[in-house]
């Protein structure tokens, strides 16, 4: 007999038409699971526009959560609606499945004890001063927020520096479990791009990501006007965000607004990818950067922050390049050298895409969370 379908709640402050990373990896995630003809549900806040409930690439989107906007009521208004959520759904899923880990984790942690049996899965997005172990500590009733969200079942961390963080905060061995997040290795792969007549000329440098400060586009612009003068590259910016008024001006300010592009989000990012020679990421803080792995899939060199997940996705020097976040001189000097060295260049690409293959192409991670999900069912 065929096993029954896994019926799966993801958690979710935001969902699409918000696309940062955790949004983006939720719905490539499910999306394989419906694939595999499994039944995944979103729990996610209301959007104005948006039917409270609707069907994206078989994943069925509840956005029946209404919290208030900001100030000390968000938190209770937002774990409120979550509670009610999960209740409602109780009779049709098994598991929840949360991809932040902070008001989605007290939320689950709450409700876990009227779901029955049904295990409840905590993973955080990010590490570091961004990441929701540092903003559960700087938010007011953090002791008592914090025990909320270790009466859940199992957590989940994508990094080991999220491992860490989340350890030192009291989960013990047993909950923990090591996941990584996924990338379509067959959207994202090397070959000629339909964009290559459409971009400023060879070579370009990519950053895709939000435009915010936790991307560290500071030290990227600063050590952009000696790449430009001596290997006459072009930097496209691809994203939206806070902060890209302030970083046009700072590249006006820099003298280099010719050669860096703004070209704000964008609906197919892979053709971008193709059409690059270099890809960078100076975070100041990651999880497991979607942007980075999509890069990496692609076969492109990549330069990237020595921070956090970063870590993780790139073995130095021999799958891409880490340069510490805070050293512009240096950024100047990694990124002069792949452009000009297009040996190291190609054999960083080619042991980046063998690598993407062997463990982080979407369908073998989702094998892993389908192990772990039925090792928290007891099946």
């Amino acid at each position: 007999m065929p096993a029954a379908p896994l019926r799966v709640a993801y958690v979710l402050s935001h969902f699409h038409p918000h696309a940062s990373g955790a949004e983006r990896q939720a719905l490539a995630q499910g999306e394989e699971l419906v694939r595999r003809g499994h039944v995944v549900h979103v729990v996610t806040r209301h959007v104005p526009g948006h039917q409270g409930d609707e069907v994206m690439r078989g994943v069925l989107v509840h956005r029946w959560v209404m919290p208030a906007n900001a100030g000390p009521m968000f938190g209770l208004s937002f774990v409120s609606g979550v509670v009610r959520a999960l209740l409602r759904l109780r009779p049709e899923i098994d598991l929840v499945h949360t991809h932040q880990g902070l008001w989605e984790a007290i939320a689950a942690g709450l409700a876990r004890p009227l779901l029955g049996k049904r295990p409840t899965l905590v993973q955080p997005a990010s590490s570091g001063y961004y990441g929701e172990a540092d903003e559960l500590m700087r938010t007011k009733g953090a002791s008592v927020l914090r025990r909320l969200i270790l009466r859940n079942t199992a957590f989940a961390a994508i990094s080991t520096d999220i491992e860490r963080q989340w350890r030192e905060l009291g989960v013990p061995h047993a909950k923990m479990h090591r996941t990584v997040s996924g990338v379509d290795a067959e959207r994202f792969q090397p070959g000629p791009s339909l964009l290559e007549g459409e971009l400023p000329p060879r070579p370009r440098v990519l950053f895709t990501g939000r435009l915010h400060p936790q991307k560290g586009l500071d030290v990227l612009l600063t050590a952009w006007p000696e790449v430009a003068a001596r290997t006459r590259a072009h930097l496209l910016l691809l994203g939206a965000g806070p902060e890209r008024d302030r970083l046009r001006a700072r590249a006006h300010e820099l003298g280099v607004e010719g050669s860096i592009h703004f070209r704000g989000q964008v609906a197919e990012p892979a053709e971008y990818l193709r059409a690059a020679d270099l890809f960078v990421l100076p975070s100041v803080a990651e999880g497991m950067s979607n942007s980075l792995l999509e890069a990496l899939a692609t076969g492109l060199p990549c330069l990237a922050s020595d921070i956090g997940g970063n870590r993780d996705l790139i073995d130095h020097d021999v799958s891409g390049l880490l340069v510490s976040v805070h050293e512009p001189a240096a950024w100047t000097s990694a990124m002069t050298n792949l452009l000009e060295d297009q040996d190291k260049a190609g054999r960083l690409g080619r042991e980046a895409r063998r690598r993407v293959e062997e463990r982080y192409a979407l369908p073998r991670v989702m094998d892993d969370y389908m192990d772990l999900y039925h090792r928290l069912l007891g099946r």
